[in-house]
């Protein structure tokens, strides 16, 4: 499994690096996710304003995408990781019931 980062510049390493254990932990369990690449960007929005942090994997018959806005690129992204572990979670367990 890859992750790509885009765009991370405001987020301190010490948060990457946590970032990139719980997804790791996540493939772990399993070998479906094949590369995950997160980007920040600003977003376009007249109100909110703020970052946007996206996440989509290429799984195993599957793409998971989750995203998260807020005004910190920090938060966003915890947000964001957290929307993905679930996603993920959602996805193998479809996987199990079709079975």
């Amino acid at each position: 499994m890859q992750i790509h980062w885009t765009d991370f510049g405001a987020v301190s390493p010490v948060q990457r690096e946590a970032v990139e254990r719980r997804i790791v932990a996540l493939s772990k369990e399993r070998n479906d996710l094949i590369d995950v690449r997160l980007v920040a960007r600003s977003t376009q929005h007249h109100r909110r304003g703020g970052k946007e942090v996206r996440i989509v994997c290429q799984a195993c018959g599957a793409e998971i995408v989750a995203s998260c806005e807020d005004v910190e690129v920090g938060r966003a992204l915890d947000e964001a990781v957290d929307d993905f572990e679930r996603e993920v979670r959602r996805v193998r367990a479809r996987r199990r019931e079709r079975r």
